[in-house]
């Protein structure tokens, strides 16, 4: 479970929510987290996962993608 986790409410979709963040996060879906500190670590910083780099894993994927795809 994170430890702290932080929203940014100023987008477009949570225009019209502001008056009740809980609700915007419950209603408006969130598609991202900004900020989340777990067991004391900074995991997400800027809405960018700061534990790992993203780019090879997304490679990695997207050749197990074309393998099951192509067979």
């Amino acid at each position: 479970a994170a430890d702290i986790i932080g929203f940014d409410l100023n987008r477009l979709a949570y225009a019209g929510a502001q008056h009740d963040p809980r609700a915007a996060l419950l209603f408006c879906a969130p598609q991202q987290v900004d900020f989340s500190i777990i067991n004391g670590r900074v995991v997400v910083e800027d809405g960018e996962l700061r534990t790992m780099a993203l780019g090879p894993l997304i490679e990695k994927h997207n050749a197990i993608s074309r393998k099951l795809i192509n067979g």
